[in-house]
């Protein structure tokens, strides 16, 4: 018989943090693990609600009661110095009756979790239709026309400018039709070395090559049967290469290089391409049979300056996943600010509006001379421009351009900011800038 010392002892060695509460989430107990995770000490937490240290204690009771265990669920929790993230397992505890009494909580690193999650999905799709953002008409057509087609075995075109979102789109299908629970391969084509990409996509025996691992290689189709493969800048692809993936698409058999065995595979297609490939047939470049042969199904997303109203809906969007994955404070933008975000063109589309939202978070403000003259022209307000395209810079410049346009009042220009009076006057020190004026 186990005494209770001994499991008491067992728990607070385990590496990971553990609570017990009732079924009102009220706290029991506690292991060692959890107190030095989010730094509390036990009198703090006896008998409190456990509500008050993570977001969704209600929807962790709802799933308990319908007999739904919560098993690694990233959630938020509140420790005594900042707000954390953790992967999160819940399950009841119940008596020798089977009544549920108590609920145990696990909370576990993001990282590691994180980690063996990248193990898990490495052929997984991640993205689903729920990611995409739009309310534009055509966009949203878009989106119900390759939830329409994912079904299909036919093989899907998505062509779009870089940064548009085509692999998104592709993992999305993949995750939307019948194939979700088999493997989602991605390969950029124009990422490989050309003297590689034929052994990667298909395969080789051993001994196929100076260098050849012993016991061979499987190829990405092999290792996509049953499920998607993603051909992303298919545009870059050999044409020795076209002819043998025209090949595969018709027939369904693929051959290690060095072998002689014909292998079928079931693979559903997905090919995309930021280049024109009609213009690229046109100019010989691309096997026109295989063009046709891919553009069953096609797709092309708009680019981000064509959907211009999307914008302020991306950047709440970003915003919100980027201050928490970072546990940073969201930035506040102003009408004036939108206006100038709305106005840029953003030749690297929704990825560079991301980017450019995660440094704002980063320097916890917006730096508007980020762009160019051609937003210059167009904003309402005068940002120079500097070669200088440094963080200290730009944020110097910032600060000096809101302060203008409060004519010098501190508050008011702490405020647009999103900062602190004295974080403000920290940073006017820090950059020698002139305070002349200042109130």
């Amino acid at each position: 018989m186990i005494n209770g010392d001994y499991v008491k002892n067992l728990i607070n060695n385990i590496p990971l943090g553990i609570a017990i509460s009732d079924g009102d989430g009220l706290i029991k107990d506690v292991n060692l693990k959890f107190l030095d995770m989010f730094g509390y000490l036990p009198e703090e937490l006896q008998g409190k609600p456990i509500s008050n240290l993570f977001d969704g204690f209600s929807l962790v009771k709802k799933a308990l009661q319908e007999n739904i265990n919560i098993v690694r669920e990233e959630v938020y929790v509140y420790g005594r110095r900042n707000k954390l993230s953790y992967s999160l397992s819940a399950f009841p505890i119940s008596s020798s009756k089977g009544e549920a009494l108590d609920i145990l909580y696990i909370f576990e690193d993001i990282k590691k979790e994180r980690k063996l999650a990248n193990d898990i999905l490495h052929n997984r799709a991640i993205y689903n239709f729920d990611k995409i953002i739009s309310r534009n008409e055509e966009f949203l057509k878009l989106i119900d026309f390759a939830k329409k087609v994912s079904d299909s075995k036919s093989t899907v075109l998505i062509m779009g400018e870089s940064g548009t979102g085509k692999e998104v789109f592709a993992q999305s299908i993949h995750n939307y039709s019948n194939r979700k629970n088999q493997p989602f391969i991605a390969i950029n084509t124009a990422a490989i070395p050309k003297t590689l990409i034929e052994s990667e996509l298909f395969g080789y025996e051993e001994g196929a090559f100076t260098g050849a691992k012993k016991t061979g290689q499987i190829g990405k189709f092999e290792l996509a049967h049953g499920g998607t493969i993603f051909l992303d800048e298919i545009g870059e692809m050999a044409l020795d290469l076209q002819t043998r993936l025209l090949r595969v698409l018709e027939e369904g058999i693929v051959s290690r290089i060095g072998g002689t065995e014909r292998i079928i595979v079931d693979v559903r297609i997905i090919a995309a391409s930021n280049k024109n490939l009609r213009e690229e047939v046109a100019k010989g470049r691309f096997r026109e049979d295989l063009f046709y042969r891919l553009n069953v199904l096609p797709m092309t997303i708009m680019s981000l300056r064509e959907r211009t109203e999307d914008i302020p809906l991306l950047v709440d969007y970003f915003i919100k996943k980027i201050s928490r994955r970072l546990n940073k404070r969201e930035v506040k933008i102003s009408k004036e600010e939108m206006d100038i975000l709305m106005a840029y063109s953003w030749p690297g589309n929704v990825r560079e509006l991301e980017n450019f939202i995660e440094l704002a978070i980063n320097l916890e403000y917006l730096p508007l001379n980020y762009f160019n003259h051609e937003l210059k022209e167009k904003a309402p307000i005068n940002y120079s421009i500097s070669k200088d395209l440094s963080m200290d810079r730009m944020e110097k410049n910032h600060i000096v351009n809101v302060l203008n346009i409060y004519e010098g009042n501190i508050t008011k220009t702490a405020e647009a900011l999103g900062i602190g009076r004295n974080t403000l006057y920290r940073k006017i020190r820090k950059y020698n800038i002139n305070s002349v004026n200042m109130e």
